[in-house]
């Protein structure tokens, strides 16, 4: 697979690429079947709900077969790797199940932008560390076609905007305080099967969700073969581990 130029213009304008029925429907089924059967069998406790929404639903299925298969049994692996570089995608270990379930609100509000890896509370980074990395990858198992129904957002050409700010204020300003985006969000509508590569710098969220069902979605932290965690070199080089974006292929 290789990226055609209104990917590669998708990826370097906006920070990411929504890819429409990418992931077949007995993968997104299987994963479906798995985590409701885990939800029916074990359940959530309500102490725990806000750590599990950080980090993941599900914690014993997150490297089983039938979330796993979602990246590495499917047409992603291709896409990751026609993007970041042919053979230099570290296959994740893991995928992060993130529901986001109906809630009662009369005027729900935009969330605020975020990347991953800022240490909190809950989700599991040491206090004073950047977990970075090159992509996000995503696959949505269930139809989002509204606004506020748990919608992943993002603020498009965000990642072009935190560069310039890591340039400008250095790679660890963002710990402390996450910088203003004059840019408006995007919430994105997708079907089941759609899946999402986007750049690690690309600021995002997830909409409240109004509508009556659960929102549904896995996600993989993606990275380059060179990809060194104690660097913060890429997050002032975008480009640096994503070989065909950077480099257009030969005529």
């Amino acid at each position: 697979m290789q990226l055609d130029e209104t990917q590669r213009r998708a990826l370097r304008d906006d920070g990411y690429l929504l890819v429409p029925g990418l992931i077949p429907r007995a993968r997104v089924d299987a994963a479906l079947k798995a985590i409701n059967h885990s939800l029916g069998e074990e359940g959530i406790a309500k102490e725990k709900i806000w750590k599990l929404r950080s980090q993941t639903y599900c914690p014993e299925l997150v490297a089983e077969p039938e979330i796993l298969d979602l990246y590495r049994a499917t047409p992603l692996v291709a896409l990751a790797e026609a993007a970041i570089g042919p053979g230099r995608v570290v296959a994740p270990r893991s995928g992060q199940i993130a529901l986001r379930f109906p809630q009662d609100v009369a005027e729900p509000k935009l969330p605020h932008p975020h990347i991953d890896g800022i240490p909190s509370k809950l989700n599991g980074v040491p206090r004073g560390k950047l977990h970075h990395f090159t992509a996000l990858a995503g696959v949505f198992l269930n139809d989002v076609t509204a606004p506020f129904h748990g919608n992943f957002t993002v603020w498009p050409g965000s990642h072009r905007a935190l560069e310039a700010h890591f340039r400008a204020h250095g790679t660890y300003q963002i710990i402390r305080e996450f910088p203003s985006l004059e840019m408006p969000a995007r919430q994105l509508q997708a079907q089941a099967g759609d899946a999402l590569l986007a750049h690690y710098q690309l600021a995002h969220n997830a909409a409240l969700n109004v509508g009556p069902n659960v929102r549904y979605a896995v996600f993989f932290r993606l990275a380059h073969s060179a990809h060194d965690p104690t660097s913060t070199a890429t997050l002032t080089d975008l480009w640096r581990e994503w070989e065909g974006v950077r480099d257009a292929p030969a005529p």
